[in-house]
């Protein structure tokens, strides 16, 4: 299936990724910004090609007008089942909003996440939308897909890694646990939670130890950014321990 991706960032991240087939690229014959030269050149150096138009036109075929002036032609993306992961991942369960998973996306990508895991769900009619709204990130993060928190269990098993759920019963503090260079990250959507399959199976529940008395949970996207960039925190600290 064919989609058109809209804006300078959204086209950069397809065409600097070659998770998927990029067939046609417009731009608006009045933009000469480095950028856009920059842009042009990964579309030629992939074998796309590229379209020079008037605004009007980019304006008649994208949903809106915050293109920004360029578009891309290009192959909705497949996702595999996860092989081993060589480092920390997430799973992410009952995630339903494409801002969301967006958002999820950015952050984890930034934080350094090796991969996010996420129950099978059909997205190709908001691929565009979580593009955008992850800056990229959703084409630049490894993201691989299984049938449910079962499947994910015997992914798990098969390749002995370890599971950690955020739920905060019988749970460690996240600031006082080592996670292994390898290993998964269970996290809850904001309406359902983690499912009692992952609960049964965790090697070790984890909280997220708050400033005040608060009794509700973060969002999915801020608990993945404190869980994100806590590892990377943790990491850097044990690289430079034995460095010295």
């Amino acid at each position: 299936m064919n989609k058109l991706y809209e804006g300078t960032i959204s086209c950069k991240a397809l065409l600097e990724n070659p998770k998927r087939i990029c067939i046609c690229l417009y731009v608006d014959k009045k933009k000469r910004t480095k950028d856009f030269r920059y842009i042009i050149h990964l579309a030629q150096k992939r074998n796309c090609k590229v379209v020079v138009t008037n605004r009007d036109q980019l304006d008649q075929m994208a949903s809106s007008k915050t293109h920004g002036g360029m578009l891309l032609e290009a192959k909705t993306r497949q996702f595999d089942s996860p092989q081993k992961i060589n480092g920390w991942s997430v799973y992410i369960d009952g995630l339903e909003d494409p801002y969301n998973l967006g958002s999820v996306c950015r952050t984890l990508y930034a934080a350094g996440c090796d991969g996010l895991i996420l129950p099978f769900r059909d997205w190709q009619k908001a691929e565009t939308i979580i593009l955008r709204s992850s800056a990229g990130a959703f084409e630049k993060l490894p993201i691989y897909m299984v049938k449910d928190g079962e499947a994910l269990i015997q992914y798990l098993n098969t390749n002995d890694i370890p599971l950690y759920c955020a739920y905060r019963n019988q749970a460690q503090s996240l600031y006082d646990i080592t996670f292994p260079d390898i290993c998964c990250i269970a996290i809850g959507g904001a309406y359902r939670g983690l499912s009692r399959t992952l609960l049964d199976h965790a090697y070790q529940n984890v909280y997220i130890e708050y400033g005040r008395d608060f009794r509700n949970a973060l969002d999915t996207a801020s608990a993945c950014a404190v869980f994100g960039f806590e590892i990377m925190r943790k990491r850097r600290n044990e690289n430079a321990n034995q460095s010295r």
